[in-house]
């Protein structure tokens, strides 16, 4: 065999190593070691002269090539990864000390209501039928974890375009999620910032979590939106509950300055029967899920200092006026079940005002079941009624309280292109009056503008990205 071929025959195996190193640097170590003892035996064989200087500079890059190419393949796989995806794109520390992991959520929606009137005809700026396309949500997070794993935060940023308890000025990027939270171990935890009240479970479930395009009707009333504020927690098998120290139900972005509570807490417990946690995080039921059983439980409290309720549970963005006399505690008691792509699930809600200086009761009460079945993995149906009966602020023309109350139905299916695709179609019909002090429109209602009117209808076709 000539020098020459040798090279040749040499520089391919070396590149074959390359190609091969992602078994590892253990492999790629052991191609070297024979290589050069290859090398040694040649040069014995042709004395000093064996190999020119160029041809020497060539393989000597040619190696570097081949070990940096290996490298790079074996720090990307396994545990020792420092960037990739994950449910989430991120970047990490090679000891995992520190982490930033970045999600995107994105909901596109087409809806169209159907609201006639009494007199059949259409009332200017208000027709009987309305429709249009609209980005629902847009999100973006950032969360991870700082100087060692047990110290984690998020930034949650939102545009969302109708007000719902998670969104109160529509049309805006408002901040959502922004909180630092310090896992002390043995299932004892303590956040500080900015997160959803521990209060509703359906107002827990991250966006897009649920079985329907939208939350229900009820969570836009009766759900405590966002606090600032500090929560304890503590978690273990079967067990786990959250207490939290706030400055009211939807504070959210509030300063210090604002008419907030001067005591507000919340506090939520659950029991898990059977069943893993994880599994609980959505509404929906994989074909694989074994079979859970969660029970849950919440209670808030607050009273107020002067200034306009901005939307507290059970008197949605009304101008009622309360005062440091005035006391409010909601409860609610929900129950969710889940089984190889089956999921049903119940929540009775309650929310009690009164004001000692004017002699006044607000009593609000809601419920909200509804069930799924996967087919496939791909396709789901499902099904919801809910019901409220809320003070809404008002005074009716008898001079008493007024008060929204209704029936809603709501059927669908889902269709899962993939993990991080689903597209959701669904029918919704009001059987009474949705109420003139709701704002429901991020729900696909319109607020009835006309006692008399008849019963609403919607339809709502929406494409969910997140990743």
């Amino acid at each position: 065999m000539t020098l020459t071929k040798y090279v040749g025959i040499l520089a391919s195996g070396l590149a074959l190593t390359g190609a091969a190193s992602a078994q590892g640097n253990n492999d790629a170590m052991s191609e070297m070691a024979q290589i050069k003892a290859e090398l040694a035996t040649l040069k014995s064989q042709n004395g000093d002269k064996w190999l020119t200087e160029e041809r020497a500079n060539e393989i000597k890059s040619l190696v570097k090539d081949v070990l940096a190419d290996s490298e790079t393949r074996t720090s990307l796989q396994g545990s020792g990864a420092t960037s990739g995806y994950n449910n989430g794109f991120f970047i990490s520390s090679a000891d995992g000390n520190f982490k930033l992991q970045m999600n995107v959520f994105e909901q596109v929606r087409f809806t169209w209501n159907h609201q006639p009137e009494d007199n059949g005809g259409n009332t200017p700026g208000n027709p009987d039928n309305e429709w249009g396309v609209e980005n629902r949500r847009t999100e973006m997070t950032f969360s991870g974890n700082v100087v060692d794993p047990s110290w984690n935060y998020m930034v949650r940023t939102n545009y969302g375009s109708a007000i719902d308890p998670y969104t109160p000025t529509a049309g805006v990027v408002a901040l959502q999620d922004a909180w630092v939270a310090k896992d002390f171990g043995n299932g004892l935890g303590l956040k500080v910032g900015q997160f959803k009240s521990p209060f509703m479970a359906e107002s827990l479930r991250n966006d897009g979590a649920q079985l329907s395009a939208e939350r229900s009707v009820v969570d836009y009333y009766f759900s405590g939106g966002y606090v600032q504020g500090l929560a304890l927690s503590y978690s273990s098998d079967q067990f786990r509950a959250t207490g939290s120290c706030n400055n009211s139900p939807r504070g959210q972005n509030s300063t210090w300055t604002d008419g907030n509570s001067s005591i507000s807490v919340a506090s939520r417990a659950e029991f898990k029967a059977s069943g893993s946690w994880g599994q609980f995080d959505t509404e929906s039921s994989a074909k694989s899920d074994e079979s859970g059983l969660l029970f849950g439980a919440a209670v808030q409290y607050y009273n107020n200092r002067g200034l306009a309720n901005n939307g507290a549970p059970g008197a949605l963005l009304n101008s009622v006026v309360y005062n440091d006399t005035t006391g409010a505690i909601d409860w609610t008691f929900d129950a969710t079940f889940k089984s190889g792509g089956m999921s049903f699930s119940g929540a009775l809600v309650g929310a009690n005002y009164s004001n000692v200086g004017a002699s006044t009761k607000f009593n609000s009460y809601g419920a909200v079941f509804q069930g799924g079945y996967r087919f496939t993995d791909s396709l789901e149906a499902f099904g919801r009624w809910e019901w409220y009966n809320v003070a809404n602020g008002a005074t009716s023309p008898d001079g008493t309280l007024a008060v929204d109350v209704n029936n809603i139905l709501t059927i669908g299916v889902n269709a899962y292109m993939s993990t991080n695709i689903k597209w959701t179609t669904q029918f919704g019909l009001s059987l009474s009056d949705i109420g003139s002090g709701a704002a429901v429109g991020g729900a696909g209602w319109r607020p009835d503008n006309n006692t008399a009117a008849s019963d609403q209808f919607n339809i709502i076709s929406q494409l969910q990205v997140s990743f």
